[in-house]
């Protein structure tokens, strides 16, 4: 008995003297502490998981070295080699994950307001962070505008979820203004002209795109480009560690990531991409036959370096090449057979931050986007090249505790250019036309926070200008936010916008008439009000009403190819527009439990048109009627759960009440103006679920993505050609992806 109780003490006296380790684990994105991650030590196989404070405690380890391994669905394997001197000893670390698509780095970046950013309070906004984009984005298309059309108030245009355009809140896709790194982009898509039955993607992956914010209505000036809203896309620089790899193989396409640090010093870092779809082959098995053959790659670098403490510079460059190929078996040489496509975009940026309160950044880059379609023959029909050069600057000067002056300024020379060749007669000489231009903008806008951080108020002017249009519109913005109580938030904004288009067009106004050049640009009205109650620092309920009213203007002079003189006639109103509506929008935004949003918007959008022109001599407007992008009613909701440290569920409803296809005026014999019956989409439902696995290993990691997209089977109809049947326009739907499960694996190493 009395050894039994000796053996008891002994052990009891090594258990007290065993050590132990505990500490703390963070998302580095914002420092939210990180529950449901698995902490194991690998060479005893003892594993924990986190609590929801992100706590773990590790305890009855000898003295020696180990490996600590941290393992959670949708970040970073990280493994942490440390060792315990003695029996006594208590470990404490402190340790960041990072998402799988965000750049590894051991500092947190904390943020003010998870839903805000790093913008004033005063700017309305919706933004994405990198595990939304991811999440959003879908299997099937590992695309970043997938996600946007899953933010509340955006719809894919017309509800055609094949292809990558999008309208917000009654806003068309040719008046949302894309910047990719501060520089404005034309369509980044894998895509062609006209192609009606086919898909698009963007040239961007969810692995390389840090954030995305979406600036629906009365924007900063900054982003004035565009009448319509404002998206801003920032690209990620790689990790500054040791060579990441990742390999996804996937039921739509495949591609290839890899990144780390530039230097033994680690100043710098590379991010390098590559991706093959075969996305047109999987919609032909899934949606049709009839629909175009569309196959692509792409590719992506990112270099960053530290030229000194206080300056970087960086290189981002982007490229793919699109095929196409049509489905008719027709013979008429007219007619469109094979396409190709190009997208090339390079840019170099330099910051410097001459003070810690004044930081210039200077960006230079150039875009490329060529086309070509042929004939069943092979022959060539037409050729299309757009190209620009961009330089400029922006300032940012923290001038006072509570006040950040900025502004910048652009300069764009643009090219287009067009080949013709007039089908089944190769001796006749090609049409060929080409223009250019200079644009060039400016902006200063200034952010204010007064009376304790209650009120925060953003006000700019901008100038824009282009050569041979001849206007120089100067357009202000300004809004406010007021915390009306600690979780209460009110919001007003006001802004004028001009989209100064290019090139010109150019028609002929009646046969045997010299060609007739038309200028136009668009001018815009934005208001915005809005409520917004917070509940914590992760929740909130956002109320806003919204008014968008868009003026197009157009003049009209002779070419002087016909030895007549140029003559221009004044600007002229030839179009108006608007959207207005409201939204709801309820958000929760968090690492562990529950996160996503639900939204509902009701839109009103209407236009109408005159018919002044070279001509005619009068000119009268139509009655109001529904445009394009009059959906009544949507809702976007998206939800994602960490249910275990591996497994993450996710899913998305969408739900459009159907946009016109048919609508417009038109006048009868006498002149007197008709509306045309209104002719819709049937409302559009989509259910998507998703379920990510992942399996971690000593020094590599296995994920397994699965996804059902459309899971209730609904009938989702998109419009795929037009034609006239006895007199009458009538436009062809088909239906679009059915029920739908993909797969996907990535290797992480």
């Amino acid at each position: 008995m009395t050894g039994r109780f000796a053996t008891l003490l002994l052990l009891s006296a090594v258990a007290v003297q065993a050590a132990e380790i505990k500490g703390k684990v963070t998302n580095v994105l914002g420092g939210e502490p990180l529950g449901r991650v698995q902490v194991s030590v690998l060479e005893t196989g003892v594993a924990v998981t986190t609590a929801d404070d992100g706590a773990f405690v590790i305890r009855d380890l000898t003295p020696g070295s180990y490996t600590l391994r941290l393992n959670a669905v949708g970040y970073r394997l990280l493994t942490v080699p440390f060792s315990l001197s003695n029996a006594q000893e208590v470990r404490e670390f402190s340790i960041t994950l990072a998402p799988d698509n965000f750049r590894r780095t051991d500092t947190v970046e904390v943020r003010e307001d998870v839903f805000q950013g790093a913008d004033s309070a005063a700017v309305t906004e919706t933004n994405l962070t990198s595990s939304e984009i991811k999440e959003a984005s879908t299997v099937l298309a590992d695309d970043p505008f997938r996600a946007i059309q899953a933010m509340p108030g955006v719809s894919a245009s017309a509800n055609n979820e094949l292809f990558a355009e999008f309208s917000v809140m009654g806003a068309p896709f040719v008046n949302v203004g894309v910047y990719l790194d501060d520089v404005l982009l034309p369509r980044p898509f894998h895509t062609l002209p006209n192609v009606a039955n086919g898909a698009s993607l963007s040239l961007l992956t969810s692995e390389t795109v840090e954030e995305i914010k979406l600036m629906p209505v009365a924007y900063p000036e900054k982003y004035g480009d565009g009448v319509g809203a404002a998206l801003d896309i920032r690209t990620r620089d790689g990790s500054r560690t040791a060579p990441l790899f990742r390999v996804s193989v996937g039921m739509a396409d495949s591609d290839f990531l890899g990144e780390g640090g530039l230097g033994k010093a680690k100043r710098g870092s590379w991010l390098a991409s590559a991706r093959k779809s075969y996305l047109g082959y999987l919609v032909r098995n899934r949606v049709g036959d009839n629909f175009s053959d569309i196959s692509f790659y792409d590719a992506d670098l990112k270099l960053t370096y530290d030229i000194t403490p206080s300056q970087n510079l960086n290189f981002y460059g982007l490229g793919g090449h699109t095929n196409v190929n049509e489905t008719t078996t027709s013979t008429d040489p007219k007619v469109v057979k094979q396409g190709s496509g190009d997208f090339i975009f390079l840019r170099l940026g330099w910051r410097w931050s001459i003070t810690p309160h004044l930081l210039l950044d200077s960006r230079a880059a150039y875009i490329q986007q060529p086309f070509e379609q042929r004939n069943p023959f092979g022959d060539p029909l037409s050729r299309q090249s757009y190209s620009e050069w961009v330089g400029g600057s922006n300032l940012v000067w923290s001038w006072n505790k509570n006040e950040v002056l900025e502004s910048g300024w652009t300069l764009r020379r643009l090219q287009d250019s067009f080949t013709f060749h007039v089908p089944g007669q190769p001796t006749v000489p090609p049409i060929t036309s080409s223009t250019q231009a200079l644009r060039e903008d400016g902006y200063v806008q200034n952010a204010s926070s007064l009376l304790k951080n209650r009120v925060h108020i953003l006000g700019g002017l901008r100038w824009d200008g282009r050569q041979r249009l001849g206007v120089h519109p100067v357009s202000p913005q300004v809004s406010v936010a007021f915390r009306a109580a600690s979780s209460t938030e009110l919001q007003f904004g006001y802004g004028r916008y001009a989209q100064l288009s290019f090139p010109d067009s150019q028609f002929a106004a009646a046969p045997d008439f010299c060609p007739i050049r038309a200028q136009f640009f668009q001018e815009s009205n934005q208001y915005t009000a809005a409520v917004e109650q917070r509940f914590g620092e992760n929740t909130r309920i956002r109320v806003e009403a919204f008014d968008r009213q868009n003026d197009q203007l157009r003049r009209f002079s002779i070419d002087p190819s016909c030895g007549t003189p140029g003559a221009l006639s004044s600007f002229f109103p030839t179009q108006h527009d608007y959207s207005r509506g409201a939204q709801l929008v309820f958000q929760r935004r968090s690492a562990n439990r529950l996160s996503g949003w639900i939204g509902y918007t009701l839109v009103y959008a209407k236009q109408n048109f005159s018919l002044i022109g070279p001509v005619h001599s009068a000119s009268s407007f139509s009655p109001y009627f529904a445009s394009f992008e009059d959906q009544r009613h949507s809702v976007n909701a998206f939800a994602s759960y960490r249910l275990t440290p591996s497994i993450n569920l996710s899913g998305k409803a969408l739900y459009g009440s159907g946009f016109p296809i048919l609508t417009g005026a038109t006048r009868d014999l006498k002149g007197n103006w008709q509306l045309l019956p209104v002719v819709r989409l049937g409302p559009y439902e989509r259910l998507d679920i998703r379920a990510d696995k992942c399996w971690a290993y000593t020094h590599w990691k296995l994920t397994l993505y699965g996804e059902v997209l459309n899971l209730t089977e609904h009938n989702n109809r998109i419009a795929t050609s037009e034609g006239i049947v006895n007199g009458q326009i009538v436009v062809n739907t088909q239906r679009a992806l059915p029920i739908t499960p993909t797969a996907g694996l990535v290797f992480e190493f």
